[in-house]
């Protein structure tokens, strides 16, 4: 019988900064954040969870995995895109002064990064990297083994809205306009299984 293994992908809930440019700039998760996340991922069992060293993620991870007896490893490159000058700004603020440049980051990122911020092709490269590592070195191991965990062969990682669309971008190919059709809201749970060499996506963006 062949075995699934299955990566979830649980972006964090909402922060007490609100909508705006939210990238290396830590943030808290407000209480209803906090309680969607632990709402989604009942019924679900890990052998293990990966999280973004940033507040909103890492704080949440820490909490999840007490008294579950399973490993927690905070992946550096999970952590969301810096956009440097326009950190913890809104698009209508940034819009009101820097609008030529804000329309060119939405339309060509790769070739317009923001005063100060991390380049686009940086960002999808480190998120790329860590993914495929994923993927390339654990999953296949696992796959592979007996498993008599009770978790069973599903890992959790927990992190950020364009980390998570650029993981899924990765394995279907996107480029970013395509990339940014696809909808990941706070507290929302996707699925990705591997398995026989084969990586699917079994669902996006489930709330509860």
């Amino acid at each position: 019988m062949q075995k699934i293994y299955t990566i979830d992908l649980l972006r964090h809930g909402k922060t007490t900064a609100g909508q705006c440019f939210l990238g290396s700039t830590d943030a808290d998760l407000t209480e209803s954040g906090v309680q969607k996340m632990h709402k989604v991922l009942q019924q679900n069992n890990y052998s293990r969870v990966i999280s973004s060293p940033l507040k909103r993620c890492a704080d949440f991870s820490q909490a999840y995995i007490k008294d579950k007896k399973i490993p927690l490893i905070i992946e550096n490159d999970l952590r969301e895109m810096n956009f440097g000058d326009w950190e913890g700004r809104t698009s209508a603020e940034i819009w009101e002064t820097q609008q030529k440049q804000l329309s060119a980051f939405w339309n060509d990122p790769a070739n317009n990064t923001p005063p100060n911020a991390e380049p686009y092709t940086d960002f999808t490269y480190r998120v790329d990297a860590v993914f495929l590592k994923q993927i390339e070195t654990y999953c296949k191991e696992k796959c592979s083994e007996e498993q008599n965990s009770e978790q069973g062969n599903n890992t959790l990682i927990i992190a950020h809205g364009g980390v998570i669309r650029q993981m899924l971008a990765c394995i279907l190919s996107l480029n970013f306009q395509q990339a940014q059709k696809i909808h990941i809201d706070y507290a929302s749970l996707s699925r990705i299984e591997f398995c026989d060499g084969h990586l699917s996506i079994r669902f996006l963006n489930h709330r509860v």
